[in-house]
């Protein structure tokens, strides 16, 4: 191989490298991924039914958490004019992009927990099967 053809590819590998750091950065924390997931599974939420639909996240986390999902214009904020105001959180069309990641993880979580408890969760459906029919009834998937 020669000297210039090495350096083209350590740049190659240091650009996907960054890349994947740039993803992982972005929605690393424990609470990110669960938030996005919600807002997939039921499609725009109120700050407090998104505390209720994630388990253990306090209000000051979410909030935290939130604000750096709409930095990142994964989630937008919009007050609703009622009494008391009312915040409503949806995902925008870019942090829609990420359900396929988010199924796949899914996939993934759902296989590593039959690989260790020793038996399959879902009784007769495949992981495949059970996706496949959630993908489905996410609004997510039916927007647009």
């Amino acid at each position: 191989m020669k000297k210039k053809d090495r350096i083209v590819e350590m740049a190659a590998c240091s650009y996907n490298r960054l890349a994947i750091m740039d993803a992982v950065a972005m929605l690393s924390g424990k609470w990110k991924i669960p938030v996005l997931g919600v807002l997939m599974q039921h499609g725009s939420l109120c700050f407090l039914d998104i505390v209720r639909h994630v388990p253990g996240i306090s209000a000051k986390t979410l909030t935290k958490e939130l604000r750096e999902m709409a930095s990142n214009q994964l989630v937008t904020r919009t007050v609703l004019n009622t009494r008391p105001v009312t915040v409503e959180y949806t995902l925008t069309e870019y942090g829609r992009t990420l359900d396929k990641a988010v199924f796949e993880l899914l996939t993934w979580g759902l296989a590593h927990r039959k690989r260790l408890i020793g038996k399959d969760t879902l009784g007769e459906k495949s992981v495949h099967n059970y996706i496949a029919e959630m993908q489905q009834d996410w609004p997510v998937n039916r927007a647009g």
